[in-house]
């Protein structure tokens, strides 16, 4: 018998989701993450209503919103076009990765799941009773069995490239993003609302995080960026001269960190199973961050991960059918918000284009992009 019962390669808010629940159900688990908590990570910090209803299965939510800038209303201001207010139908909530995270991690591990930071793997090898995993803690490498895996490495992992995966979206449009922290807004003119801002070849969002601090993210397509001058300055330069709304917001904040960049990012789908292991989180393909369901997507497939495995192990399901039946429940649940984001990523990307579609039906649009975008009642679902 292996000495763990499931491996999560990741302490994200898939990884340590799955590991927790798994952990509770008296599994043993363990995680192996490459980096040491707490740590920046590029993203929106953007926790829509469906996220905090996952984490209302971990039982986590009240003690997030009780330090989260909660998220009402917004505008979308589109580069040479109008400036859309729009209201949520829920609030949102708006946490830094560094917190969210670390606190996650940290429930996992009070669940019964054991953690090892700093531990990079390198390789998945298939065994009799499962899997080896072999990974690395500074000059030292290790291997460890377990039954399963669970892959919550993010979008773009060296384990994806080393195992020539997902070629497809190689070919595809290629991303860069970034964040940066600001000061405190002490007019509090972004207290309670998200400001998204559209430019040619990319968006980017403004919210308030914990603290008071206001949080800055977005996206650029690669062959945009290669038009401007070196450094993310040029790339904040380029968006700032085509829309006035960012220019104005921007102008009134102070940094507080440089900028910290991400890429490649390709926004695809990808198959939520690989050789036998669970993909979960951006592992399973990467959502636009201007649909505010990154987040939501990532807890939820972590809890669908975890609830699948248990019927395996609990003998409810065929255990050869558990990736089988994850993949099938994974695509249910998730493939058709893809679509749709995939529909509005070619109106926002496209200036023209956007400014038509704002022009003629402005908060229309915006609410229909809600609506579809939205992932309500999936963790109640997964968790059923």
């Amino acid at each position: 018998m292996p000495p763990f019962d499931v491996v999560v390669v990741g302490a994200g808010p898939a990884g340590s989701a799955a590991a927790g629940l798994l952990a509770r159900h008296g599994r043993r688990v363990l995680i192996l993450e490459k980096d040491r908590f707490p740590r920046r990570k590029v993203c929106g910090d953007f926790l829509s209503a469906s996220a905090a209803d996952a984490l209302e299965v971990l039982g986590l939510r009240d003690e997030v919103a009780a330090e989260a800038e909660h998220i009402r209303r917004g505008a979308l201001a589109v580069a040479g076009g109008p400036e859309i207010p729009f209201r949520l139908p829920e609030a949102a909530l708006s946490l830094s990765r560094e917190r969210l995270d670390a606190r996650l991690a940290s429930w996992a591990q009070s669940q019964g799941a054991q953690a090892r930071f700093g531990a990079l793997v390198r390789g998945l090898e298939r065994s009799p009773e499962g899997f080896h995993v072999r990974f690395s803690e500074g000059p030292n490498e290790s291997r460890v069995e377990t039954r399963r895996v669970v892959a919550a490495w993010g979008r773009w992992d060296a384990m994806d490239r080393e195992r020539a995966q997902h070629d497809r979206q190689a070919r595809g449009r290629r991303f860069l993003g970034w964040s940066r922290e600001f000061a405190p807004d002490e007019d509090g003119a972004f207290a309670g609302r998200v400001g998204l801002y559209l430019f040619p070849g990319g968006y980017c969002g403004l919210s308030r995080v914990e603290g008071g601090g206001v949080h800055f993210a977005g996206m650029v397509e690669d062959s945009t960026r290669k038009r401007l001058a070196p450094g993310w300055d040029a790339v904040l330069a380029h968006a700032r001269e085509s829309n006035r709304p960012l220019d104005r917001a921007l102008s009134r904040l102070t940094p507080s960190t440089d900028f910290k960049g991400a890429g490649p990012v390709y926004l695809a789908a990808k198959p939520p199973t690989e050789g036998g292991a669970l993909m979960v989180g951006d592992a399973a393909g990467v959502l636009d961050p201007f649909s505010g369901q990154g987040l939501a997507c990532a807890l939820a497939s972590g809890i669908l991960a975890a609830t699948t495995l248990e019927r395996g192990f609990s003998g409810a399901l065929a255990w050869d059918d558990v990736p089988r039946a994850y993949a099938a429940a994974w695509k249910d649940r998730f493939r058709q918000r893809f679509g749709w984001s995939a529909a509005f990523r070619h109106l926002v990307t496209r200036p023209r284009i956007a400014r038509a579609a704002a022009r003629w039906a402005g908060g229309r649009l915006v609410r229909s992009a809600i609506q579809r975008l939205g992932t309500g009642g999936d963790a109640a679902r997964v968790n059923s």
